[in-house]
C-alpha cells in the first residue's frame, strides 16, 4: 500500500462519512418541521420570497412554505414555488406593497386585508427573516369569511376547502409513505409500552435479523422477551424519554459474532398540553460506517508503524556510522600488534589487544542495540546462576547509581538455573537500574530478588506465555512511579518520559525485545509515588550450548616513507592512537588533535604540515572541510570518514577519501601516494 493510496482511502471514508452525517440531519430536520410547526400552530403561517425584476424593482413574490392552517384560513390553493401572479393575478399589487415595505425597511408589519379570491378578511403580522439580501418572509394570519358573501359562493368556498383537504390527506399520506421507506428504523410507543407505530424499515430489520415481524399494537415486552440484548439497551434508555428528554445514542445489538450498530435518535410523544404520552425513535443502522471508521483506523495504525521504520532506518545509519569508526579502530589496533609482534614488541601488543578488545565489545553493543530492538539477534543461550550474574555485577551497578541510592541483592543460591545469553541479560539489568536510577531522582532503594514460579494456566493466559517452570527476576525502585496510560506505552519503541535529548525510548523496548525473544515475559506494575517493579519471567534451564571462536589473518606491510609532518585529526581515541603510531613508525613525524579547533589554532600558529588526514565530521564547530580551507597550498589532503557514501566529498586540492573501517596497509600506501604527489593518487576514493 503506497502512502498516496492510504491517503485517497481516507480521504473517501471521511467524505462518506459527511454524506451520511447530511443525510441524518436533513432527516431531523425534517421531522423537527413537522412536529413543532405544521401540527402544533393553529395560526396559518407561510414564508414568501421576495422577488426583483431585470430593473431591480420588486414586483412579485413566491411562497416558499407554507401549513395546514394556512389553506383553512384563506380558502385558497397555494403550491410552494408558484409566484403571486400565477395565483392571484387580480388581487398581486394589492398584497405587493406590503410585503416589499418589510422586504426593504426590516420593520414588522400588522395589517387587515381582504383577500378577493376566496372573499376572506386575514388579519396578519409580517416580518424578514435573515439574511436581509434573501428578501424571506414570515406570515402568519387568521382569516374569516366576508359577512356580505352570500350562499353560492359560501358554497363554492366550502367545495374548494374539501378539495383542499384532499390534497392535504394526499400529502399526509405521501409523508407517511416516505417515512415507511426512510433507511431509519422509525419507532412510536405509548406510556403503557404499546406499539403506536412502526415503518416497513424497521419490520423488514426484525425480520431479517430476528425472524419476528412486529405489529402496531402489540406491547413492546411482550415480543422483545426473548431478546435479552435489546431489553438490556431499552430498559435504561425508556425512562429518560418518559421524562420528556431529546437525545441521541449509539447502541451495539445482537450476538458477538454479528453485531449491528445503530445510531438512534430518541424523542418524546408530546400532547398539546406538552404532557409526554410515550415516545419515538428513528434508528439509523451505521454498522458499515463504524467498519469504515475501524478500517481507517487501521490505515493510521499502519502509517504509525511505517513512521516507526522509518524512524528505525534513521538510527540505523547513525550505528552504522559510529560502528565504522570503532571497526576502523579494531582493524588498526590488530595490524599494529601483529607487527609489534613479528618485531617481539610484546608489551606494545598487549596494549594494543586491549585496546581492540574495548572497542570491540563497544561495537558488539551498538550492533546487539539495534537487533535486539528488532528481535532478529542471534543469541547464545548460555546455562546461567542469576544469583552468581547479579553478584558479578554488583560493582558495575553501584557505579551506575547515585550515592543517594541505596542498593540491595537479594537474589539467593540454589534457585533454578536459565538458559539465556549472560551478556544480554546483564544488558537488560543493567538497563533497568539505570531506569529505576532516574527514576529516584531523591535518592530511594533499588532492590533485586530472584524466585522461582509455576506459570499456571490462569497466569500464562495474563502473561501470554505456555504453562511451566520460570524464574522470576524481580528489579523494583522506590522512584516516582508511572500511571497506568504510561506503563502501557513502557515497552512501545521510541517512547520516553524523560526531556528531549536525554532518553531514545529504546531502553525498555530492548529489553522486552531480548526477554520475548528468550521465551520469556516483561510485565510492569507501578504507582504513581510509590515505585515500580519489573518482573523478568524466564524459562527453566534445559541444556547448554557451547561457543566457537572464529581465526584473523594477519596482514602485510609495506616499506616503511621518508620523514614527512602529518596532522592528524580523530576523534576516536584508540583509532587516532593506531595511526599515530603506524605513521611514527613509518618514519614520519605526526602532530594529533581531538578536535577541529584544536588543529585550527595549529595551522592558524603557523604548523605546515605536508598532509592532513582527518575525519570529517568533528566534535564542536571545526569540521574538517574548514581544516581544509586553512592549511597551506601545497598540503596534500586525506578524509577517513565513517559514512559508506561519502557525503559528497569535495576537494580543492590534492587529496582521497578513505572509507572506515579500512586496512593500515591501505592507509600507508594512500599516504604513500598524497606525500609523493603521484597523479594516481589526486582526488580519488578509497
Amino acid at each position: 500500500m503506497t502512502s498516496q493510496t492510504t491517503l485517497d482511502d481516507r480521504a473517501a471514508l471521511q467524505a462518506r462519512l459527511l454524506e451520511l452525517e447530511a443525510e441524518h440531519e436533513q432527516l431531523r430536520l425534517k421531522a423537527a418541521a413537522y412536529d413543532a410547526v405544521v401540527e402544533q400552530i393553529d395560526e396559518g403561517l407561510c414564508i414568501l420570497q421576495v422577488l426583483e425584476d431585470e430593473h431591480g424593482q420588486l414586483n412579485d413574490y413566491r411562497y416558499l412554505m407554507y401549513n395546514e392552517a394556512c389553506a383553512r384560513h384563506t380558502l385558497h390553493v397555494k403550491e410552494v414555488g408558484l409566484t403571486a401572479r400565477q395565483t392571484i393575478p387580480d388581487e398581486v399589487d394589492q398584497w405587493l406593497p406590503h410585503f416589499a415595505e418589510v422586504a426593504r425597511t426590516g420593520v414588522p408589519l400588522h395589517f387587515e386585508q381582504r383577500l378577493a379570491v376566496s372573499n376572506r378578511w386575514l388579519t396578519l403580522r409580517v416580518s424578514r427573516l435573515e439574511p436581509a439580501c434573501e428578501r424571506t418572509l414570515l406570515v402568519l394570519f387568521t382569516g374569516r369569511p366576508d359577512e356580505n358573501a352570500d350562499v353560492n359562493q359560501l358554497q363554492a368556498l366550502n367545495q374548494e376547502l374539501a378539495q383542499q383537504v384532499d390534497r392535504e390527506l394526499a400529502s399526509r399520506k405521501l409523508l407517511g409513505n416516505l417515512v415507511d421507506h426512510s433507511v431509519a428504523n422509525v419507532f412510536a410507543a405509548d406510556c403503557s409500552f404499546r406499539l403506536l407505530a412502526i415503518n416497513r424499515t424497521a419490520q423488514e430489520t426484525f425480520k431479517r435479523w430476528r425472524g419476528l415481524v412486529p405489529r402496531v399494537g402489540e406491547y413492546i415486552p411482550d415480543f422483545i422477551a426473548d431478546q435479552p440484548d435489546i431489553v438490556k439497551q431499552l430498559s435504561g434508555l425508556w425512562p429518560r424519554i418518559m421524562a420528556g428528554k431529546s437525545f441521541v445514542d449509539t447502541v451495539a445489538i445482537g450476538l458477538q459474532s454479528d453485531v449491528r450498530h445503530y445510531e438512534v435518535r430518541y424523542n418524546p410523544l408530546l400532547d398539546a398540553d406538552q404532557v409526554v404520552q410515550g415516545g419515538f425513535m428513528f434508528a439509523y443502522d451505521i454498522t458499515e460506517r463504524v467498519a469504515e471508521q475501524r478500517r481507517l483506523e487501521q490505515v493510521e495504525e499502519t502509517l504509525r508503524q511505517s513512521q516507526k521504520m522509518e524512524a528505525i532506518g534513521q538510527l540505523t545509519g547513525g550505528i552504522s556510522h559510529d560502528f565504522n569508526n570503532l571497526l576502523g579502530s579494531i582493524m588498526g589496533a590488530l595490524e599494529v600488534a601483529a607487527q609489534r609482534q613479528t618485531e617481539g614488541r610484546y608489551p606494545d601488543v598487549a596494549r594494543l589487544i586491549g585496546l581492540a578488545r574495548q572497542d570491540t565489545k563497544r561495537a558488539a553493543t551498538l550492533v546487539q542495540r539495534l537487533l535486539t530492538f528488532a528481535r532478529q539477534q542471534k543469541l547464545t543461550p548460555q546455562t546461567v546462576d542469576v544469583h552468581a550474574l547479579v553478584t558479578s555485577m554488583h560493582d558495575l551497578i553501584k557505579s551506575s547509581l547515585h550515592a543517594s541510592i541505596e542498593f540491595q541483592d537479594h537474589t539467593t543460591p540454589g534457585h533454578w538455573l536459565i538458559q539465556v545469553d549472560p551478556s544480554q541479560l546483564e544488558n537488560a539489568l543493567l538497563n533497568l537500574c539505570i531506569n529505576a536510577r532516574d527514576a529516584m531522582p531523591l535518592g530511594g532503594m533499588l532492590d533485586i530478588r530472584n524466585n522461582d514460579v509455576r506459570v499456571q494456566p490462569s497466569l500464562a493466559d495474563r502473561l501470554h506465555l505456555p504453562v511451566g517452570e520460570y524464574v522470576r527476576i524481580s528489579i523494583s525502585d522506590t522512584g516516582v512511579g508511572m500511571s497506568s496510560d504510561v506503563a502501557e506505552r513502557a515497552m512501545e519503541p521510541f517512547f520516553t518520559t524523560k526531556p528531549l535529548g536525554q532518553g531514545s525510548g529504546l531502553g525498555l523496548p530492548m529489553v522486552y525485545g531480548f526477554i520475548r525473544q528468550s521465551g520469556g515475559q516483561v510485565k510492569i506494575t507501578s504507582t504513581p509515588g510509590q515505585g515500580t517493579c519489573v518482573d523478568l519471567y524466564l524459562p527453566k534451564d534445559t541444556g547448554q550450548i557451547a561457543l566457537s571462536i572464529a581465526n584473523v589473518p594477519t596482514p602485510s606491510w609495506p616499506s616503511r616513507q621518508d620523514k614527512h609532518l602529518v596532522m592528524l585529526v580523530e576523534d576516536e581515541d584508540t583509532l587516532r592512537l593506531v595511526i599515530e603510531e603506524l605513521l611514527i613508525d613509518q618514519g614520519m613525524e605526526v602532530r594529533a588533535f581531538a578536535e577541529g579547533s584544536q588543529a585550527l589554532e595549529a595551522l592558524r600558529a603557523g604548523l605546515q604540515p605536508s598532509l592532513l588526514i582527518t575525519d570529517i565530521g568533528l566534535p564542536g564547530r571545526v569540521s574538517g572541510k574548514q581544516l581544509e580551507t586553512a592549511l597551506p597550498d601545497s598540503a596534500a589532503l586525506l578524509y577517513i570518514t565513517g559514512y559508506a557514501d561519502e557525503q559528497g566529498v569535495a576537494m580543492s586540492r590534492r587529496g582521497a577519501v578513505m572509507c572506515k573501517p579500512f586496512a593500515l596497509t591501505a592507509l600507508v600506501e594512500q599516504v604513500a601516494l598524497l606525500l609523493a604527489g603521484h597523479d594516481a593518487g589526486s582526488n580519488r576514493r578509497v
